[in-house]
């Protein structure tokens, strides 16, 4: 079964990592950077282009999973590719972090600590959930969720099957958060529970699951080709109203908390924008720059925080020499994406795409071999 590449998708994945790349920016650098006040509302919240992220990527999961399912043995075929695709560039960052936070923090990272990592499971721990590599946290939870794959996609099947989904792990994350306070009293293990452990997150990528069966309903003659009808792009600029409505509703405090988090209002807003641009895929968002920053997306979003460290005396000297805040953290944003940029296209072609190549060999030793 061929399937089309999504432009959209690949446009979504590379806005998400600018957001991100512009909201560590300013808090990693030392320090903190003075963002104008126009620009504050929007930067300060960049942390929302993770949410991004996690609905894009269980929608793709989904898109792609029935190429997997003609192989003859279609979950290894799945795990095979995650991780090679996410692997690879992980593990040359635990080297890199190891490196680094030895000569300028002097800190020495255990070799249970550097297993656990490779390992993927440090999304598992009490107290190390975030990982030592810089942003891998939702790297942690990525590769939980990619083990439990199988098990969302055989319950969600269908439209109302994957929103039956999305509330019923609402309702059990907030009683397994209610649970962990019978087992420690630790404020510090319950805060970092409660924000990094990856039940938080799995609502949110089943958002992108009812997103899929969405789109699917709606584009009967994808896969055939035929055009999208003319009234569905109406109904796309609409949802991408409502995403605009809601995203500055959940800047503005806005909106009632009838999800128990704000946070699950991010993985409304978004699964609305993705919808909208399925159906509406204005210009000003996909295009040839967003796409081809959606495809260095995963360097870009790994490479950028040790970057963003770096460049430190540079933004304090760019914040010395330009007459207003406006000027100077604009200046700042366009160095620090033309240098990630630069280093991430560099990571994507030494590791990602061999990585990318080696799973796909390994992948086809495996088929051969299994209709010997």
């Amino acid at each position: 079964m061929a399937r089309h590449r999504l432009d959209f998708l690949d446009a979504l994945r590379g806005l998400a990592a600018v957001y991100v790349v512009v909201y560590h920016m300013i808090y990693i650098s030392e320090p903190d950077l003075q963002v104008p006040h126009w620009a504050a509302m929007v930067a300060l919240n960049g942390g929302m282009g993770v949410t991004l992220f996690f609905v894009v990527s269980a929608f793709s999961l989904y898109y792609t999973m029935p190429l997997r399912l003609a192989e003859p043995r279609p979950w290894a075929s799945f795990y095979i590719h995650r991780f090679f695709r996410i692997a690879p560039l992980f593990y040359l960052w635990i080297a890199l972090t190891m490196l680094r936070d030895a000569q300028v923090f002097n800190v020495v990272h255990s070799a249970k600590e550097v297993a656990i990592s490779a390992a993927f499971l440090f999304n598992l721990l009490p107290q190390g959930q975030e990982g030592f590599v810089w942003a891998g946290w939702t790297i942690g939870i990525e590769m939980v969720f990619y083990a439990m794959f199988p098990m969302f996609y055989l319950f969600a099947t269908n439209r109302a099957r994957a929103l039956t989904l999305v509330l019923m792990l609402i309702v059990a994350w907030f009683a397994v958060k209610g649970l962990m306070l019978y087992f420690t009293a630790d404020a510090k293990t319950v805060d970092m529970f409660s924000k990094w452990n990856f039940l938080r997150h799995f609502p949110v990528f089943a958002c992108g699951a009812v997103a899929y069966y969405v789109f699917m309903h709606d584009h009967d003659g994808f896969e055939s080709g035929v055009d999208i009808p003319k009234p569905s792009v109406d109904v796309g600029e609409l949802m991408l109203a409502l995403a605009l409505f809601l995203y500055v509703a959940l800047l503005n405090g806005w909106l009632p908390n009838v999800f128990g988090d704000l946070y699950y209002w991010q993985a409304v807003l978004f699964t609305l924008l993705l919808l909208g641009l399925a159906r509406a895929p204005l210009r000003l968002v996909v295009n040839r720059i967003t796409r081809y920053l959606g495809r260095i997306s995963y360097s870009l979003y790994l490479c950028h925080p040790t970057l963003v460290f770096l460049l430190g005396p540079v933004y304090v000297r760019i914040y010395g020499h330009f007459p207003t805040s406006t000027l100077a953290f604009l200046m700042c944003v366009a160095v620090t994406l033309a240098v990630s940029i630069v280093v991430s296209e560099l990571t994507y072609r030494l590791i990602e795409e061999p990585g990318i190549r080696l799973g796909k060999r390994v992948n086809r030793a495996l088929r051969e071999r299994a209709r010997r």
